[in-house]
């Protein structure tokens, strides 16, 4: 299996902000590729959340997934919120990168992923 979130963690300290550090790292092998998320567009979400939701989306994830992606990333974090999240400093936003990365890489629904 691929370890997506030590890739994206990398990504994300070469430079990469959070959306492209986990959008390049989980769509490795994604045919339906398009262009990452922008950080905190949806109402302020985190970006690593926002890209590993369009992920699941473009690999023909459903809402129950997002859902699930959802619940396991607030049970380790607490929040969605980029300004929730780092304004409470309990991590950093590798930490979240990595977190998204490796979520929506043990979901099984990446092809590579199994």
């Amino acid at each position: 299996m691929i370890d997506y979130e030590t890739i994206a963690r990398n990504n994300h300290r070469s430079g990469m902000n959070c959306a492209m550090a986990v959008y390049d790292a989980l769509g490795m092998s994604n045919p339906n590729k398009t262009t990452p998320p922008r950080p905190r567009d949806n109402g302020g979400v985190c970006g690593a959340v926002l890209a590993a939701e369009q992920v699941i989306r473009e690999n023909g994830g459903t809402q129950a997934d997002i859902d699930e992606f959802e619940r396991r990333f607030i049970e380790k974090h607490k929040h969605l919120k980029c300004i929730e999240l780092r304004g409470f400093l309990t991590g950093k936003c590798n930490d979240y990168v990595g977190t998204a990365a490796a979520i929506t890489g043990n979901m099984g629904i990446l092809s590579d992923s199994e």
